[in-house]
């Protein structure tokens, strides 16, 4: 018989037990161990052992959902009105389909009883409270495609569609930047500052990316000094066990709005991604949804390829 329950200390052992005979799912970083989900799931602050709620027979955790929630606008707190379940893991078995439906009812009670209106099913940093590197690359992108059996038991509750997300790779190998008149212009007028190990822009930063190596690259007018945007980068290798070269996720890219409609953009990413070629950089991942029509855009022109897509869906 199937018992259904919160977390509790002693279950770690056992999902890392059902983590390993999860490795045929695509995405998922096939190799964990105690200490790896305890500093990206279960040492964080705002961890709730409550919300991870879990399948277990015979001593074996046979299944798990994960809810969390959002920051506010201000990446200062959590938003509860807005809940994640950033994880949904059933075994391969015949009854898989009714311990997933069990399981996201109990995770979207938990969301409900804390304030949600609204569940996302997985996670796009930067909401992205929990495994952040552990699925989908460098942003966590929602639910991915290829991965049929999370994605059908969300669509099978109830969650819709609510926007799709391309995840793109760039080899940095023989990388150079573009050289066509706009970007000559541009770089007349302004400089790249780099930063490794930089402060972190918000609380929020600090919780899901404050152990990573991170580098931050600023564009700044030479001749009024002001900062036209910056673009951040964190190592994927630490948490992507799975992916030996040396690479970078690409996140946090903002142009202000009076720097908008320039080319610099193009030349804030292109010296960001030199710089990096330099220091040793194999590969570059960047995620956009698919109705960010400049950033996908932005992205092509600079050679990124599609590796693969992701869906994001919702239940209100």
């Amino acid at each position: 018989m199937i018992e259904y329950r919160a977390f509790l200390n002693t279950d770690l052992p056992l999902i890392v037990d059902l983590w390993s005979r999860l490795s045929s799912v695509e995405g998922l970083v096939n190799s964990v161990d105690d200490t790896i989900l305890e500093k990206h799931i279960f040492s964080k602050i705002y961890f709730d052992r409550l919300g991870f709620c879990v399948a277990i027979e015979n001593d074996r955790i046979v299944g798990f959902a994960h809810a969390g929630f959002p920051p506010n606008e201000d990446l200062a707190d959590l938003d509860k009105q807005s809940g994640i379940i950033g994880q949904l893991r059933v075994e391969p078995r015949d009854d898989s389909a009714e311990i997933g439906r069990k399981l996201l009812e109990n995770a979207t009670a938990y969301c409900r009883s804390e304030g949600a209106e609204t569940i996302y099913a997985g996670c796009l940093f930067p909401h992205s409270p929990f495994y952040l590197g552990l699925y989908g690359g460098s942003r966590h992108p929602g639910v991915l495609d290829s991965d049929d059996t999370m994605m059908n038991m969300f669509a099978d509750f109830g969650f819709s569609v609510d926007d799709q997300v391309i995840i793109m790779q760039r080899s940095l190998d023989g990388f150079k930047t573009i050289t066509d008149r706009q970007q000559m212009t541009v770089r007349r007028s302004y400089l790249i500052n780099a930063s490794t190990y930089p402060i972190e822009n918000s609380w929020w930063e600090s919780c899901t990316l404050g152990t990573a190596d991170r580098e931050r690259f600023t564009v700044i007018d030479k001749r009024s000094k002001e900062v036209g945007g910056s673009v951040s980068f964190w190592d994927l290798r630490p948490q992507s066990l799975s992916n030996p070269q040396p690479s970078r996720g690409l996140y946090g890219l903002h142009i202000e709005p009076d720097f908008r409609r320039g080319g610099l953009a193009t030349y804030l990413v292109g010296e960001s991604l030199k710089h990096l070629a330099a220091s040793g950089i194999a590969m570059v991942e960047a995620q956009t949804k698919v109705s960010d029509e400049a950033s996908l855009k932005l992205f092509t022109k600079l050679s990124f390829e599609k590796v693969a897509t992701s869906t994001l869906m919702t239940l209100r």
